[in-house]
């Protein structure tokens, strides 16, 4: 999350708190939301500001900043766009090596570590973060927001990935319709995966494999000639340290095999025996380096 990052989000919610703001600007703030996990925290910054009072009690006498007086309006959009009684979005977080199950209205999700999911007041205000998920529709119309999609289907199981780099969204059962990126309306299939590169904004329909996308749930990480750092930010997930490649040559080599996320220190002493690299156990993190 960076200051430019947290600029747009105060930005984004003084103009939801304008009398001008529109359904448009409703939809654009959404697809911001969805783009990357820093736009959550900026958008969590921003609330928890809001929340602390910080901007609460102001000297009449003294001169408020333009930028001040943006940031105090913005937040004060938050709960205007998501409703009164201090009901701004139901936030819900994983940390390292935590689960969670949200029962909702129209759906349950069963939330990996390191994932987000932000709940507006409204059943259909639902963005779906950085993380990954399994979802299970319990109405025929369903649906929630992601990466700048849009996703609705009826009763079925679904899989959800996303990372910095991409979305995989797999139909285990039912169907699912997906609008967003300008594309046309794309219908996904029992047994069908989306994989959206988020960098290029391809898109590629390939049939799922559901013992791979499912795996975290068995306590498993499989990898299939899979790009060490991709490898390396999977099993972070369960660590009780940050995990750091300091060798930035080190991110492409690849590796395969099956390794329990229970473990995951001994996922990482096993690298320095199938790859030319050091692994350096310190008292805050982990680090991973050349030989």
């Amino acid at each position: 999350m960076t200051p430019h990052q947290v600029e747009q989000a105060a930005s984004w919610q003084a103009r939801l708190l304008s009398e001008h703001c529109s359904e448009h600007d409703r939809a654009r703030f959404a697809d911001w939301l969805g783009e990357s996990e820093a736009h959550h925290q900026a958008y969590g910054l921003v609330s928890q500001i809001w929340k602390s009072g910080s901007f609460a009690e102001q000297k009449p006498a003294r001169k408020i900043s333009r930028r001040a007086a943006l940031s105090c309006g913005a937040l004060f959009g938050a709960l205007t766009l998501f409703g009164p009684s201090g009901a701004d979005a139901r936030e819900f977080r994983t940390g390292r090596r935590e689960r969670r199950h949200l029962a909702l209205d129209t759906m349950d999700i069963d939330m990996d570590a390191c994932s987000a999911v932000i709940c507006g007041p409204s059943r259909h205000q639902m963005t779906i973060g950085n993380g990954r998920y399994a979802l299970a529709f319990r109405e025929d119309q369903a649906g929630f927001r992601c990466c700048g999609w849009s996703v609705s289907g009826g009763r079925g199981r679904y899989a959800l990935e996303i990372s910095d780099r991409a979305m995989q969204l797999a139909v285990l059962e039912g169907g699912l319709s997906l609008s967003g990126h300008g594309q046309r309306r794309l219908a996904l299939g029992e047994g069908q995966a989306l994989s959206f590169d988020r960098l290029t904004q391809r898109s590629v329909v390939a049939a799922a494999r559901p013992d791979e996308i499912m795996a975290w749930r068995e306590g498993r990480a499989l990898f299939r000639n899979t790009p060490l750092d991709q490898a390396v930010a999977e099993m972070a997930r369960y660590s009780d340290k940050p995990v750091m490649i300091l060798s930035p040559s080190l991110a492409r080599l690849l590796i395969s095999g099956v390794f329990h996320t229970q473990d995951p220190a001994r996922f990482f002493k096993a690298l320095a025996h199938l790859l030319p690299l050091r692994v350096r156990f310190g008292p805050t993190q982990i680090e991973i380096v050349k030989l």
